[in-house]
């Protein structure tokens, strides 16, 4: 088979793939994109804070974005810390609201003004990613090899390229997210808030999506999962009945069909992301928390940072930096958040969070 070679071969089409394809593109090149997924499963990663407005701007996707029809969020409100309801407002950012999304067509979106701004997109699974030491020398699809002058992991938390490597991840966290869509009865039920609930065990969240659709999810950790047999359906849609505020508010929706789903959600940092010719961007270099509403403003801004190392504008070594004093970043806004609820100190799941428990 013909080996095929770009200046860049990037391992995911999602959106740190896509943004550093985009990056890329405007400073010229041939990039290749790897991504076996055609986007029709839905995606868990809905919500995103508006600083990430800026960065649609600066990949010039915005008119292809607001096309879409997402939803604007103008905030949020929780009881978390206390029985009273508690909001934060985007009303006065510089960078107007928030969205919600719908995740896989704001995946497929991306893709495809990569693959319009020039990028050849290999709709493929990736069979295995080959390495000579500390060098990636080639990525193997079922049509033949690909190579390039530099690699980019933007497979997620699959991490196929640092796997390859050899490379480990440093973890802080090992929740799971239970999760399932609603069709709304009362499409104002939740208005155009992020909805966000403490509970005993773990949180709760909930959000409108596009066409009249809610997500709600259950964050806590595979033990307490395990314990409570929430992996089931029935048991999880009963602990969802005992919240306070999002089960009022689904009192006419209807559980859409197969949309129930269990998804890692690990907070981690890979041990390297950069080397020679190789990068990794998004999850493959770190993961946070869902609660943070930050992954996909993660994934966009890593995307830009690799290509700014690849145009010489940022080190290797500034990278691999940046990358480290963010994740430290968020572990310090990780903690503050769990330290803000004192009301299970005793229950497993708030035990191994709360690093300063409230005196007697």
């Amino acid at each position: 088979m013909a080996r095929r070679h770009f200046d860049a071969v990037i391992l995911g089409g999602g959106a740190s793939g896509s943004a550093a394809a985009l990056t890329l593109l405007q400073q010229g090149g041939s990039v290749a994109i790897v991504e076996r997924s055609d986007f029709s499963e839905p995606r868990v990663g809905e919500t995103i804070p508006p600083d990430t407005n800026l960065l649609l701007q600066e990949l010039g996707v915005t008119d292809a974005f607001r096309a879409q029809g997402h939803l604007p969020c103008y905030g949020s409100s929780s009881l978390w810390g206390s029985a009273r309801l508690g909001h934060n407002d985007f009303l006065v950012n510089v960078h107007g609201h928030g969205w919600h999304l719908n995740r896989a067509r704001f995946d497929a979106m991306l893709l495809a003004q990569a693959e319009q701004a020039g990028a050849q997109v290999f709709q493929e699974d990736c069979r295995t990613v080959n390495v000579d030491g500390t060098q990636v020398t080639a990525v193997c699809l079922s049509s033949g090899d690909l190579t390039g002058d530099i690699y980019l992991d933007a497979s997620g938390r699959n991490a196929v390229l640092t796997r390859s490597l050899g490379i480990g991840k440093d973890f802080n966290d090992r929740q799971v997210v239970i999760w399932a869509r609603f069709t709304l009865g009362n499409a104002s039920a939740f208005g155009h808030s992020t909805w966000l609930e403490a509970a005993s065990n773990g949180w709760w969240y909930g959000a409108r999506l596009p066409g009249d659709e809610v997500i709600i999810a259950f964050g806590t950790d595979p033990h307490v999962a395990k314990s409570l047999d929430v992996y089931d359906l029935k048991n999880w849609l009963f602990q969802l009945t005992e919240t306070e505020l999002l089960a009022p508010r689904l009192t006419q929706a209807r559980l859409i069909p197969d949309s129930f789903r269990i998804t890692a959600s690990q907070s981690y940092c890979t041990r390297q992301v950069v080397g020679e010719n190789w990068i990794a961007i998004g999850d493959a270099a770190t993961a946070f928390d869902p609660l943070s509403s930050a992954g996909i403003y993660k994934a966009l801004m890593t995307g830009q940072l690799a290509a700014q190392v690849i145009a010489g504008q940022m080190t290797r070594d500034a990278y691999q930096n940046r990358i480290r004093e963010d994740y430290t970043a968020y572990l310090q806004m990780r903690t503050g958040l769990y330290d803000a609820e004192q009301r299970w100190p005793d229950q497993p799941f708030w035990r191994s969070r709360i690093k300063t428990p409230a005196h007697a």
